[in-house]
């Protein structure tokens, strides 16, 4: 489609002009075919593809190749031992994942930013820049607090 993306003028309207199973996944959307009592929750999604150079993903231009990708799937599946295997060995060949790990490193390389070891405040200690800052709430009889209270006893 496009060799060089930075020369790339890329129309959305075209693969949904083009390609009657795309338009139809789209106009059923539009319409409010999958959120009947609400026709028009789903608009903007359309909205964002079609309209005002939208699509800035070319996710309509990947549509084919995701639907190719997605029918080997689908046949793969229906083998559950290789289907199995392979989920292993995906699995196995993945990196050691870490959230605390991953929000370091997109403060670090993305945001700009370095983190701090501060810790929060417990939530009945009142927030900074609240109403109430550093007030510790009363505990009357019958609250939730009270009962909390109470169970640490």
């Amino acid at each position: 489609i496009c060799l060089f993306i930075f020369s790339c003028r890329y129309n959305a309207r075209y693969f949904y002009e083009n390609n009657p199973e795309l338009k139809q996944a789209l106009d059923q959307i539009q319409d409010g075919y999958f959120s009947p009592e609400n026709p028009e929750l789903f608009h903007d999604v359309v909205n964002s593809l079609l309209e005002n150079h939208g699509d800035h993903y070319m996710l309509l231009a990947d549509y084919d190749s995701y639907i190719e990708s997605q029918d080997k799937v689908t046949e793969l599946f229906k083998d559950p031992i290789t289907w199995t295997k392979k989920c292993i060995l995906n699995i196995a060949a993945s990196g050691k994942f870490s959230s605390d790990r991953t929000i370091a490193e997109y403060a670090r390389d993305i945001w700009g930013v370095t983190p701090s070891l501060k810790a929060l405040p417990h939530p009945h200690e009142g927030r900074p820049g609240t109403r109430n800052e550093g007030e510790v709430p009363t505990i009357t009889h019958g609250s939730s607090a009270s009962l909390h209270e109470q169970g640490k006893k």
